[in-house]
């Protein structure tokens, strides 16, 4: 359904930028979430929030000398009404002058069968591979999408009502790096609709959000409002809530890290072990935060488990008797006398055969490599480990100086699903020290002169933003840390050397 304001349509940027643009530049600068001359891909769903950021993006266009794009996801969960948002983003673009990308995602396949996900979050997830896949394709800095304070808010009542500790109580962040933001994340739907109001801009509305079916529905239609009756601004601060939790869950995840660099070691056939003695002495809270990192790590899922399940780990293994064992998550976890082992029950290496051009044939590996873990690389026996580091502690600044067996990224500029798998033809990554320039990574391998039989066991570390390092070698120039940086993750290759060249 087509929401329609009183005036006509009028090109922001024909006119002096509006209030809400400027207190939106003034949000962009705060928070450092694009720059002038940037080249952004606008989510454009159709609804009001995407509608106002596509408009205030070009009221912005001209002073900031922006590139602009917009792209459109299809999911065609809602037939003709899904059929008619893209027919209505595709007449608002051109309206606008805005270049559109319009993409279809099918929620359908193998992939959707074995996915345990409800449908919402698999087509979440599907909706942002897609729209990272358009971003990469044109080149853009940065996806903006449209989330506003009411979302904010809603996400974090969402999350307190399911018992969510600080990691769900954080929130949304206002950037996902190194190229999700979210400029209205400031400002509320009511300044997005009487924006839009005033600029005479139609917007799409969604017919499922209407349905309290949903648990975010019925917090937007039930619990919010009465909310706001007790405190008027409850959306400022749940907002303001959500700030501190996300800097305080920071805090820990990197103390985390620390102790599990310290604690936990991988034996070769992917076993993980602690030092029972090393866990029982921390806090209660990094028990439980240890545990659960070091599931993730073995399992290879990105999905946490949940608190009772972490519960019981620490009651009837950590604190049980030697040989106690309980599964979680197709990993076992046992106590064996002063020691506690998370064992995966699958193998969580994969192969599967692929098309390859090198002589004999060959077959794909990859290992989930959460952030902090250590993991054992079976095809050359190296150890690689990876945690989080506080860069204000670097000393001297960071700078590409160090060790080919260490590499020390920017944790802003890529997002926290690793893995390392092995080469795969048309694998590309812009090598440090070479101006940024791409380069296949089979051209890379002849020149530093890497035997053919050795390039496909060469372990490589890789974000779903791109390669990070090829370990024991180059890291990628664009996650690199450098003396801006905030929060660091250092790659180790452990206990072996490069197998040739560079």
């Amino acid at each position: 359904m087509i929401h329609r304001p009183v005036m006509n349509l009028r090109h922001p940027s024909q006119t002096m930028p509006s209030s809400l643009a400027r207190r939106v530049a003034k949000a962009v600068r705060a928070r450092r979430l694009f720059r002038p001359g940037d080249r952004l891909l606008a989510a454009v769903s159709g609804g009001p929030d995407s509608v106002a950021l596509l408009s205030l993006l070009t009221e912005l266009a001209l002073s900031w000398e922006l590139v602009l794009w917009a792209v459109h996801i299809n999911h065609g969960l809602r037939g003709a009404e899904s059929e008619e948002d893209a027919r209505f983003v595709a007449n608002l673009c051109e309206r606008l002058g805005v270049t559109l990308i319009s993409e279809r995602v099918h929620l359908t396949g193998p992939a959707r069968r074995r996915s345990r996900q409800s449908l919402q979050e698999y087509a979440r997830e599907a909706r942002y591979a897609a729209m990272q896949q358009v971003g990469k394709s044109l080149g853009s800095d940065k996806i903006a999408l449209g989330h506003t304070a009411d979302d904010q808010a809603e996400t974090l009542l969402m999350w307190m009502l399911r018992g969510s500790g600080t990691t769900g109580l954080a929130g949304i962040p206002p950037s996902r790096e190194p190229l999700f933001i979210r400029p209205l994340l400031d400002f509320s739907r009511a300044d997005i609709v009487a924006y839009l109001e005033a600029q005479g801009l139609e917007f799409r509305e969604d017919s499922s959000n209407a349905k309290l079916l949903y648990l975010r529905n019925r917090i937007r239609h039930e619990l919010l409002p009465a909310l706001k009756r007790f405190n008027p601004a409850v959306l400022k601060v749940l907002g303001r809530q959500a700030e501190i939790l996300r800097e305080e869950d920071l805090y820990l995840q990197q103390s985390v890290s620390e102790h599990l660099a310290g604690m936990a070691v991988q034996d070769t056939d992917g076993a993980v072990v602690v030092d029972r003695v090393a866990l029982v002495a921390l806090p209660l809270a990094l028990q439980r935060r240890m545990v659960r990192a070091l599931i993730r790590q073995t399992s290879g899922m990105i999905k946490a488990p949940t608190f009772g399940a972490v519960s019981a780990v620490l009651d009837q293994v950590v604190q049980g008797q030697s040989g106690s064992a309980i599964t979680v998550q197709e990993v076992q976890i046992a106590r064996e006398y002063g020691r506690i082992q998370f064992r995966p029950l699958r193998a969580v290496l994969t192969v599967r055969p692929r098309g390859c051009s090198e002589k004999g044939g060959n077959t794909e590996r990859e290992l989930a490599l959460p952030v902090p873990s250590t993991l054992h690389w079976p095809l050359t026996g190296q150890m690689i480990r990876v945690s989080f580091r506080n860069s204000a502690a670097a000393d001297p600044p960071i700078a590409p100086t160090h060790p080919r067996s260490i590499a020390i990224f920017d944790a802003d500029r890529f997002t926290m699903e690793l893995l390392v798998r092995s080469w795969r033809p048309g694998d590309v990554f812009q090598p440090l020290g070479m101006g940024g320039r791409r380069k296949k990574l089979q051209d890379y391998f002849t020149d530093i002169k890497l035997p053919r039989e050795e390039r496909s066991r060469m372990p490589l570390v890789v974000a779903p933003e791109g390669i990070l390092w090829v370990a024991g070698h180059r890291p990628d120039h664009r996650f690199y840390a450098t003396t801006s940086t905030k929060r660091t993750v250092v790659a180790e290759l452990l206990d072996c050397t490069p197998l040739t060249g560079d």
